[in-house]
């Protein structure tokens, strides 16, 4: 193995560790073990099947964004996107996205640069929506952070970063409608903006440009920029359905799910930590505290919505690997593969 490898590995269960203890560190474990035993049969089995159904949802939007070249085709993409998924859940530093970029350049004849920049893409496109399920909340839910108890300047700093998120994502959004209505002067003026960067930190920024200028071809198109939108908003309703599910209370609505699942987002988007084990935890409960819950009562929602995904969508992505005849010698091998075949791109 690698030493980056192994440092990958050590950093990882450090940063699982680091989140479990402060998810525990204040547990009842008799109000736990009571919460867990009287978890809704109904809303567990409903959180693995929105798992999955969260997955096709996926790769239906991945298929309206990504172009289509020739000698390229758009199957099997659910399959890619679980495996990817299922890669996450048992390998540290995000190495399903390695993945997923290579089996889509290797069958389905994406070059590495589409690959790659179709994620990037993605990934931008899921951080707008998981910052609308924070803002969103906060500006319509009054007792998000304000219940009995709460502090001034909590409440305080709660509307002002969802301020500031919401004033980001219209940026965000004015952007990509400023590409699709004016793509010859956004390139123009990215071009000129390049100018600014360090000299040797313009290439790798202008082959990030050239990969997520590739997969923007939908914006063209009003009928696939809704749909895209309607996927999107289809993916975050799937998890915070779950977690209003589980959670089994009549006072816990929709604002809420979406509230806790931005929580949710956050952790998971912390690299290194395999399966998100300990950093979702951490950072999901405090949201579900913020929402009025009771601390044991958000332990069990917290485990219940990380361990019924994690193990329906492992399972299912287990599957579809060996259906692939995929190896793991392919997946260590990914980046290497990726990075060869932008340099001969260059040339």
């Amino acid at each position: 193995m690698k030493p980056s490898h192994i440092i990958q590995w050590v950093l990882g269960a450090c940063l699982a560790a680091a989140g479990l203890f402060i998810f525990f560190r204040s547990v009842d474990l008799h109000g736990l073990a009571y919460q867990l035993s009287h978890a809704r049969p109904l809303g567990m089995v409903a959180a693995a099947v929105l798992s999955v159904l969260s997955i096709w949802l996926r790769s239906l939007r991945w298929s309206i964004m990504l172009p289509s070249p020739p000698l390229s085709h758009k199957k099997q993409l659910f399959p890619i996107v679980t495996v990817a998924f299922m890669i996450n859940n048992i390998l540290p530093a995000r190495m399903g996205e390695a993945a997923r970029a290579v089996l889509l350049w290797r069958r389905n004849g994406y070059s590495a640069a589409v690959s790659i920049g179709s994620l990037i893409l993605e990934r931008g496109i899921d951080v707008l929506a998981l910052s609308a399920c924070f803002f969103v909340p906060v500006f319509f839910v009054p007792d998000i952070g304000g219940g009995a108890g709460a502090s001034v300047y909590k409440s305080v700093t709660l509307h002002s970063s969802a301020v500031i998120l919401a004033a980001a994502v219209a940026c965000c959004v004015g952007l990509l409608a400023a590409y699709s209505l004016f793509p010859a002067i956004v390139r123009s003026v990215c071009k000129s903006a390049l100018a600014l960067a360090p000299r040797k930190a313009r290439p790798g920024i202008r082959r990030i440009g050239i990969d997520v200028a590739s997969t923007l071809d939908w914006t063209f198109s009003i009928g696939k920029i809704l749909a895209v939108v309607a996927l999107s908003a289809g993916i975050v309703l799937c998890y915070a359905l779950s977690v209003v599910l589980l959670v089994g209370d009549a006072g816990f609505g929709l604002l809420q799910g979406l509230f806790s699942q931005a929580f949710a987002a956050l952790g998971a988007a912390i690299p290194l930590a395999p399966g998100y084990v300990g950093t979702l935890h951490a950072v999901m409960l405090e949201g579900l505290v913020l929402c009025g819950m009771a601390r044991d009562k958000a332990q069990a929602v917290t485990i219940l919505y990380h361990a019924i995904p994690y193990g329906t969508v492992t399972l299912l992505g287990l599957y579809y690997f060996f259906k692939l005849n995929m190896t793991f010698r392919d997946i260590t091998e990914a980046e290497k593969k990726i990075e060869q075949e932008n340099r001969g791109a260059d040339e």
